[in-house]
C-alpha cells in the first residue's frame, strides 16, 4: 500500500507566531482525506447558500464536502485581515516553496487546493492539477496547466471530441458559480475577510481564463517551434 501524499502550508504571521495547515491525500487518486471537524459549523450544511449548480442532495451529503474541509483551514487564520503580509512555506514531497505575500493570496492557494480535492463534483475535475500543485501560479502558468490537463483528460478518458476548448470554457462557467456561492458561505463563516477575498482571487482566474485563453496560447506558441 502506498503512503499517503502530504502538503504543508506554514504561515509566518505578522505577530511573529506560526500556524501550520497539514493536508493528507490518498496516494492513488489524490483525494483529500483530512479528518473533518467533529461538529461541523452551520455554514458547512449543504443547503446553506448551496451552489446554484450543485448536483448533490442533502440526504446523501448533509455537508458541502469542500466547505467541510475548509472549516479546519480557516479557523487557525481567522485573526488575519486580507492585506496582512505573511511568509508562506509550502512543503511537498518534491520541493519546498517560500513566498512573501498577502493573507488573501495565501488563503487563495490553500482554498484552491482544498476545493480541487475535497469532493465537490465540479472542482473535482481539477484534482489532476492539485496532484502537481503549484502554489501562487501566475495567469499564464494557470492557462498552461489547465489546458494541458484538459487535453490529457481527453486523451486518457475521452469526453468531448469537439476540437477547441469549448468544454473547458463551459467548465469554467460552472466553476464561477461555485466560487460565487462558496464566497457567500464563507461570508457567514468568519467576520474577517481573507477567506472571502481569497475566493474572489480564485474567481478572477475563473472569469479571466476563458477570455485570456486565445491570447495566452498565442503567447506560448513560439515555445513549440521545435514541434
Amino acid at each position: 500500500m502506498n503512503d499517503p501524499q502530504r502538503i504543508r502550508y506554514r504561515f509566518d504571521l505578522p505577530n511573529g507566531s506560526q500556524k501550520a495547515l497539514d493536508f493528507t491525500f490518498d496516494a492513488t487518486d489524490f483525494r483529500l482525506v483530512n479528518t473533518p471537524p467533529a461538529v461541523p459549523p452551520f455554514w458547512t450544511d449543504l443547503k446553506f447558500n448551496q451552489c446554484a449548480n450543485c448536483p448533490l442532495n442533502a440526504a446523501e451529503h448533509p455537508q458541502c464536502p469542500a466547505a467541510l474541509q475548509m472549516a479546519s483551514a480557516i479557523e487557525p487564520l481567522k485573526a488575519l485581515v486580507s492585506f496582512d503580509k505573511v511568509g508562506v512555506t509550502v512543503t511537498q514531497a518534491e520541493r519546498t516553496i517560500y513566498a512573501e505575500t498577502t493573507a488573501q493570496q495565501a488563503m487563495s492557494s490553500v482554498l484552491g487546493l482544498i476545493m480541487a480535492t475535497a469532493g465537490c463534483p465540479w472542482t473535482d475535475r481539477f484534482r489532476p492539477m492539485a496532484r502537481f500543485h503549484l502554489p501562487f501560479a501566475s495567469e499564464v502558468e494557470t492557462v498552461y496547466r489547465s489546458v494541458s490537463m484538459f487535453l490529457l483528460a481527453r486523451e486518457l478518458v475521452g469526453g468531448s471530441q469537439t476540437q477547441g476548448f469549448a468544454a473547458l470554457e463551459e467548465l469554467y462557467v460552472n466553476l464561477h458559480l461555485v466560487n460565487r456561492d462558496m464566497s457567500r458561505r464563507l461570508g457567514a463563516a468568519t467576520r474577517t475577510d481573507p477567506a472571502q477575498n481569497a475566493m474572489a482571487l480564485l474567481d478572477a482566474y475563473t472569469t479571466l481564463l476563458p477570455a485570456a485563453l486565445e491570447s495566452s496560447l498565442e503567447e506560448l506558441k513560439p515555445l513549440f517551434d521545435a514541434w
